[in-house]
């Protein structure tokens, strides 16, 4: 079980000047789930996992996008 903080992308609508678009900032997220896998492109984790190893609502996050990652111990 990990806990991943990560930025992802979000959208301002309407016209803005330079100084006022710097203003704006990506979202930071923390999701909570089992570790699937990781590469340089894509982190999986699964919010679900059963007697058969089988994985449900799968989360897919840029790994460039991710700031930490931190193993969670379960009883």
């Amino acid at each position: 079980m990990v806990l991943v903080e990560w930025h992802d992308a979000r959208f301002y609508q309407g016209t803005y000047s330079e100084e006022d678009s710097i203003k704006h900032n990506m979202c930071l997220f923390k999701s909570l789930g089992y570790m699937i896998s990781k590469d340089r492109i894509t982190t999986r984790i699964a919010a679900e996992q059963n007697d058969n190893g089988e994985y449900r609502d799968i989360t897919l996050i840029p790994t460039g996008s991710i700031v930490s990652v931190k193993r969670l111990l379960i009883d």
